[in-house]
C-alpha cells in the first residue's frame, strides 16, 4: 500500500511538475514575442483573424473584442433581434449599423438571417451584426463564418474578454510555420479558447459537427497560456483564506504523519502539491486562470486536455 501511495504521489508530482513547465514556458516566450513587437511596428501580412460570437449583447465586451489594433481583424456578433430587440436596437444605435447586402458564401448551411449591418462609426468599421433567428449557438457561428472576411476564424462565447495580446499573440503562432500548416491553436488556460482554420470548419461540415474532432494532430497547435477569461469566473480566493488553506493542509499532513496514517498522510501531501502548483500557475498566468472556489476544478480541466 505504501509502494502505490509512494507512486501515486510521483506521478502527481510529475503531471504538476511537467505542466507548471509548459505554463512557464509558453509565458516566457509571450513576454519575448511583446518586447519584439514593441521594437517592430511592422504587423505581418497575410494572416487574419475573424471573431465569432453567439448572442453577445454587452457592449463592454463588444468593445474589449473590438480593442485589439491588428488590421486584418473583425468582429462579427450574431443576434435575435426579436428575441432581443431592446438589445439590438441599442447596438444598432450605438454603432450606427447601416444595413448591407446579405450574400452568404455557400460553403455552410445557414439558415434564419434576416439582415446584416457593418458599423459606421470611426474606430468600429470592423464591427458587423447579423440578425438571425436562434436556434443554436453551433448555429449563429457558422452564420459568422458565412460573412467572414478572413481565414482563421476564433468563436467567442457570452461573457469572455480578450486578454491583452491576444490576437497579435494568434497571429504569431501562426506565421512560425509555413502558411497554411495549421488549423487549429487551443489552449485550455483561463477560459478554453480555439482558433480554427474555416477550411477545417467547413470540411467538417460546420460548427455542430464538432470539427476539432477531424483536425489531424500535425496541424494543431496548443499554447499553454491563457487567451480568453470571464471576470465573474476568474476572482481569487482572499490572501489571507488562501494561506489559511494552506497551513490547515501543512497540519493536518504533519499530524496524520504523526499518528502514522501514511494513507492520509499521502492523500493530504497529494492534495497540497496540486494546490500549491495551482497558485504558482495562476501567478504565472497573470491571474487570468480561475481557481475558485479552489484550485481542483481548475486542474481537472488541464489533466484532460494533457
Amino acid at each position: 500500500m505504501k509502494l502505490i501511495l509512494l507512486l501515486l504521489f510521483a506521478a502527481t508530482a510529475a503531471c504538476v511538475g511537467a505542466l507548471l513547465l509548459l505554463i512557464s514556458r509558453a509565458r516566457d516566450k509571450r513576454l519575448l514575442l511583446n518586447a519584439v513587437r514593441r521594437a517592430s511596428s511592422d504587423a505581418p501580412d497575410g494572416i487574419g483573424i475573424s471573431v465569432l460570437c453567439s448572442g453577445v449583447t454587452d457592449v463592454a465586451q463588444i468593445e474589449n473584442l473590438l480593442s485589439p489594433e491588428y488590421s486584418r481583424y473583425e468582429v462579427i456578433v450574431v443576434l435575435d433581434a426579436r428575441r432581443h430587440a431592446a438589445e439590438f436596437a441599442a447596438l444598432v444605435a450605438r454603432y450606427r449599423m447601416i444595413r448591407v447586402e446579405w450574400a452568404c458564401s455557400g460553403e455552410l448551411e445557414v439558415s434564419g438571417v434576416r439582415a446584416l449591418g457593418r458599423s459606421r462609426r470611426r474606430c468600429f468599421r470592423r464591427l458587423v451584426l447579423v440578425d438571425r433567428a436562434w436556434d443554436s449557438e453551433a448555429g449563429d457561428f457558422d452564420a459568422a463564418a458565412s460573412v467572414a472576411a478572413y481565414d482563421y476564424l476564433l468563436p467567442v462565447r457570452t461573457g469572455c474578454f480578450l486578454l491583452p495580446g491576444t490576437v497579435e499573440r494568434l497571429v504569431a503562432e501562426l506565421g512560425e510555420g509555413r502558411p497554411g500548416s495549421l488549423d487549429l491553436i487551443r489552449s485550455p488556460l483561463g477560459e478554453p479558447a480555439a482558433l480554427l482554420s474555416r477550411e477545417a470548419v467547413v470540411a467538417a461540415g460546420g460548427f455542430g459537427m464538432h470539427p476539432l474532432r477531424g483536425i489531424p494532430r500535425g496541424r494543431r497547435r496548443r499554447l499553454w497560456e491563457p487567451l480568453l477569461a470571464a471576470p465573474r469566473s476568474g476572482t481569487r480566493m482572499p490572501g489571507w483564506l488562501r494561506g489559511l488553506v494552506a497551513a490547515a493542509l501543512a497540519a493536518a499532513f504533519v499530524a496524520a504523519a504523526a499518528a502514522g496514517w501514511w494513507t492520509a498522510a499521502a492523500a493530504l501531501a497529494t492534495l497540497a502539491l496540486v494546490w500549491a502548483g495551482g497558485e504558482y500557475a495562476a501567478r504565472l498566468a497573470g491571474g487570468a486562470v480561475p481557481w475558485v472556489p479552489g484550485n481542483l476544478t481548475a486542474w481537472s480541466r488541464l489533466f484532460r486536455h494533457y
